[in-house]
């Protein structure tokens, strides 16, 4: 059960429908089929290769990967019947996956702020995605390495900014464009909003090039 398997409206209910009266045995799917559903004859899940999001380029990765083992996991044992659930990892001292083992939110809850407290990321900082994108990878990679120079001299007026990058996208390739990403963190994000307008505004790019910034960023893919 995924995108490219439900074709047609009906499928997504016709399908569920079917695995709750018992015509389905086994399901399989992506991530669509770990939340909200309540099937009391589900005595286990298996979720294969709980890696795939926890080693991506965003800081939000070991919260993101604990929210959906938890979520999937809580499918199994919702009837009389108990529950097991099996995890497939690479990663398994992982605190993402140790404290989702145990459904201890508060547990990862604090190992994750101090996660993010050394390495200043939000929510103690704020942080700004620049992205640049064209069709040649080449001109993109010179656009960003000319961004960042431009960048750079604010470092010496705010002294707590962090610039990450450039780097190629944790996706590089998103239909026909390549991508290229500078991350900034700092505690003065008003601040650091003005020195970017008027950067950007001075700024020009090849042919086909293009800059987006994003402001407290939802992802960093």
């Amino acid at each position: 059960m995924d995108s490219d398997a439900l074709k047609r409206k009906d499928d997504y209910r016709r399908i569920l429908g079917d695995f709750r009266r018992g015509k389905i045995d086994i399901l399989v799917g992506t991530q669509m089929i770990a939340k909200g559903l309540h099937f009391p004859r589900v005595t286990l899940v298996g979720i294969v290769y709980a890696d795939t999001g926890l080693h991506l380029a965003d800081f939000r990765a070991g919260e993101r990967t604990f929210q959906l083992l938890t979520q999937v996991a809580g499918r199994a044992g919702r009837g009389e019947v108990e529950g097991e659930v099996v995890v497939q990892t690479f990663s398994p001292v992982h605190p993402a996956i140790q404290f989702s083992r145990r459904h201890d939110y508060e547990g990862f809850f604090e190992a994750e702020m101090e996660f993010r407290e050394q390495l200043r990321y939000p929510p103690f900082t704020r942080a700004a995605m620049l992205t640049l994108r064209g069709r040649s990878e080449e001109k993109v990679s010179f656009s960003a390495e000319h961004v960042k120079k431009q960048i750079d001299p604010l470092c010496k007026s705010m002294d707590d900014l962090q610039i990450s990058g450039p780097a190629p996208a944790p996706l590089l390739r998103a239909e026909t464009f390549y991508r290229y990403q500078l991350m900034l963190r700092t505690g003065r994000m008003s601040e650091l909003s003005r020195h970017l307008a008027a950067i950007t505004a001075g700024l020009s790019f090849p042919d086909d090039v293009t800059l987006t910034v994003d402001i407290d960023p939802v992802s960093l893919l």
